[in-house]
């Protein structure tokens, strides 16, 4: 058969350049943490980002979801000794031969390192090679081509069945040549492997929505024209692997943590010991629903400001400090969010501006409020309660955190008929306890902080010498109950309803129990007769309450208790005399 007289060598060239987006990185160390985690298996990775005419490919982002335009593959290793290891001669031949892979544009292996924002990666765009197999190319005059729709998703290059639409700015036409993508020819090589033939294959350039100009492609081995290979896979030879920008033939490496945002920086990095937990530890952690939450801070003391630091380490950034003190002279030292320039400064104000400080996207707010307490006139205000009846409703979580009992009692009655969450944690020399208290919807009716009192709150402060009126306990107490506080909080939200509700642990012999504290019946906080009064009078309850300890015992039942408790011991004295 003889060649048509316009025949012409078809060569074949690699002049595409691949280049990263900054967005790429992100959206692989997303990826990574989320969904891959220790898996290591190949992933598409396509890219809908071509520039024909700067003959640029750029991955960003949109490569991990975006349509097969320029197909391509990403194996990211989770060990930079893998990537090491991994032998790249026989892996861009199986990327070139492989059924999944073969027709992919091109291919990168890395290795991300995602705490120091380090990127070590290797892109290779496989170039076939058989040795003595050419391909020849003669135009003719077909018209009336219609080209397939598939085609301008990319407009670079769509191949079907024996035939090829390709932009026709990837070729260049000169006297006896014909120079177009190494692509193409990766194409034809596996055509006439597959096929076990060599047929006529059909190059169509298109411009626009026109094919231009129509290509007839033989293949000739060793000069002589073949209609069945004498070759196979074996015989192919490949090539591909990028240089770097020194012109050596070794991988890539980008440090992003320039690029990027610092604050967005720091986001990722904060949340990334998290996200680890996830991958093998606690693979169904319910990171969302933790971070999620809205926490009040009752108390922006020693507790406070521990339970907080502790919230951030959780991924809780939502936190509120409720508090009316200041800063004095001996807290920096043990109180973790002031400093010596902190002295005289409010706490509440003071604790959130440090949380903002230590992780700019907190939503650190703050009251300075004086919660009303029980026994103490000069505490009883409408508008104080009002605020802190605000607060709570505003939050998911309330932390107790103050230092005397009767301080405690307003914010675990409201807490209560408000159905919040509550954690409640006091210190003492050498001991701490824990306690979550009950919900109005909890099946096991857990108790609260007063659960265990047959007396109501009282004035616990005045008359009390200066040791007993500062919190004299050992410095590492309060580390430790604020910590036992914020997991008590994350175990409820992740497991549910618990089996016990109180932690007590004791530094002197270093033991921890854990206690089931249920709900009493004439409890002055949260008994059904002292919620029921507090949603029906409001204020008018709460005012007679914090003046009256005795109208509190009235309401709750404790007085009526005491006289039956009198009772038997008079009937128990009358038995011995």
């Amino acid at each position: 058969m003889t060649e048509p007289l316009n025949t012409s060598s078809l060569e074949f060239c690699q002049d595409f350049k691949i280049f990263l987006d900054t967005s790429f990185f992100s959206e692989l160390r997303d990826y990574k943490i989320n969904y891959q985690k220790l898996n290591s298996d190949i992933i598409d990775l396509p890219s809908s980002n071509i520039n024909i005419f700067r003959k640029t490919i750029t991955l960003s982002k949109n490569s991990f979801d975006s349509e097969k335009i320029i197909p391509g593959s990403l194996l990211n290793f989770n060990t930079i000794e893998e990537f090491k290891q991994l032998d790249k001669v026989k892996y861009i031949k199986e990327c070139a031969l492989n059924e999944r892979t073969r027709f992919n544009f091109f291919n990168v292996i890395s290795f991300a390192d995602l705490k120091k924002y380090n990127l070590v990666y290797w892109i290779n765009i496989p170039v076939l090679k058989i040795k003595g197999l050419e391909f020849d190319i003669y135009f003719t005059d077909e018209s009336g081509i219609n080209v397939p729709e598939e085609y301008y998703i990319s407009n670079f290059i769509y191949t079907i069945h024996n035939s090829v639409f390709i932009n026709s700015s990837l070729m260049e036409h000169t006297k006896g040549k014909v120079v177009v993508p190494n692509l193409i020819k990766t194409y034809l090589i596996h055509q006439i492997l597959i096929q076990s033939a060599c047929a006529e294959y059909s190059l169509y350039f298109v411009d626009k929505k026109s094919v231009i100009k129509c290509g007839k492609v033989s293949a000739k081995y060793n000069n002589n024209k073949i209609d069945v290979p004498p070759f196979c896979y074996e015989d192919v030879a490949v090539s591909g692997w990028e240089k770097n920008n020194e012109n050596r033939l070794i991988p890539k490496f980008i440090n992003f943590s320039k690029l990027l945002d610092p604050i967005e920086l720091n986001k990722q990095n904060v949340n990334l010991n998290l996200q680890l937990m996830k991958w093998r530890i606690k693979p169904d952690l319910k990171l969302e629903k933790i971070a999620s939450q809205k926490v009040l801070i009752l108390g922006a003391g020693t507790l406070g400001c521990y339970v907080s630091r502790c919230l951030l380490g959780w991924g809780i950034y939502d936190i509120t400090f409720v508090d009316h003190g200041t800063v004095s002279n001996s807290n920096p030292v043990r109180q973790s969010l002031f400093g010596y320039d902190d002295v005289g400064k409010p706490k509440a104000k003071t604790a959130s501006e440090s949380l903002k400080k230590i992780y700019p996207l907190c939503n650190s707010q703050y009251v300075d409020l004086k919660i009303p307490m029980v026994g103490h006139i000069d505490t009883i205000d409408k508008t104080t309660f009002t605020i802190l009846q605000r607060e709570i409703k505003k939050s998911d979580v309330v932390f107790i955190l103050m230092d005397s009992r009767e301080a405690r009692w307003l914010p675990t009655l409201i807490s209560k008929a408000e159905n919040k969450i509550v954690i409640n944690a006091a210190i003492g020399f050498d001991s701490y306890v824990v306690m979550k208290h009950g919900n109005l919807d909890n099946d096991t009716r857990h108790g609260c902080y007063y659960c265990s009192d047959i007396v109501a709150p009282l004035d616990s402060l005045s008359n009390k010498t200066l040791d007993q009126m500062c919190t004299v306990t050992r410095p590492g107490c309060a580390m430790l109950a604020s910590s036992t506080a914020v997991e008590l909080l994350i175990s409820y939200i992740q497991e549910g309803d618990l089996s016990y509700n109180q932690v007590r642990s004791n530094l002197n012999q270093f033991t921890s129990v854990t206690n089931v504290i249920e709900s009493y019946k004439h409890c002055s906080a949260c008994s059904n007769s002292v919620v029921d009064a507090y949603k029906t009078e409001g204020w008018s309850f709460v005012s007679k309450a914090l003046s009256d300890p005795k109208f509190l015992e009235d309401v709750c039942g404790l007085t009526q208790e005491h006289l039956e408790a009198q009772k038997i011991l008079e009937n128990m004295e009358d038995m011995f005399i």
